[in-house]
């Protein structure tokens, strides 16, 4: 059995207009006693906070014609990974893919031009996606130290950004026990 515990960025810019987030993730999984445990299945919960802000937009709609908000989006990700490790002694090269089930929690907040208040609104989501981490493991003590790469995407149609994803690229660094 493995446990395991990363730390690291969330990157959303490759796919929204959303800022850089922490990233934080816990793993537990299995090493398959066939092919010399070279195959391995995880499970996972990961959460991101990434936001974006905006000023003096133009809206006619409003006092003044201009507002300005923040958002926040709570991205929730519980993940299954296919996992296929390549030994080249105390490193080992990895890449896996697997289902990702987002949750996400997105409230918004703002204020005209001419100080009104625009109330916050709260809207949650749900999506499928998919997860393609790529790392490095490094052999130390009971387990492995690793840095990891990590496609994550989903299709997305919250009303409160119009159509989008909640993809993003993650990097990390964690340790993986080996039990």
């Amino acid at each position: 059995g493995i446990i395991g515990i990363k730390i690291g960025a969330l990157l959303p810019q490759a796919f929204t207009a959303l800022n850089t987030s922490y990233f934080a993730e816990v793993e537990g999984g299995y090493l398959l006693p066939f092919v010399q445990r070279l195959i391995g299945i995880t499970a996972s919960f990961a959460v991101g906070m990434p936001a974006v802000s905006g000023e003096d937009i133009s809206d006619p709609r409003l006092p003044n014609g201009r507002y300005s908000y923040t958002q926040t989006t709570q991205q929730y990700m519980l993940g299954l990974t296919v996992l296929a490790k390549l030994p080249l002694g105390r490193i080992v090269p990895y890449v896996g893919v697997g289902p990702r089930l987002f949750s996400v929690r997105t409230p918004s907040s703002g204020s005209a031009s001419d100080g009104t208040s625009i109330s916050e609104t709260v809207e949650l989501s749900k999506a499928a996606g998919v997860g393609v981490p790529v790392g490095l493991d490094v052999l130390l003590g009971p387990g492995r130290l690793f840095l990891e790469g990590q496609l994550l995407y989903s299709a997305s149609s919250q009303r409160s950004t119009g159509p989008s994803s909640f993809g993003s690229i993650s990097i990390a660094v964690g340790y993986r026990f080996v039990l």
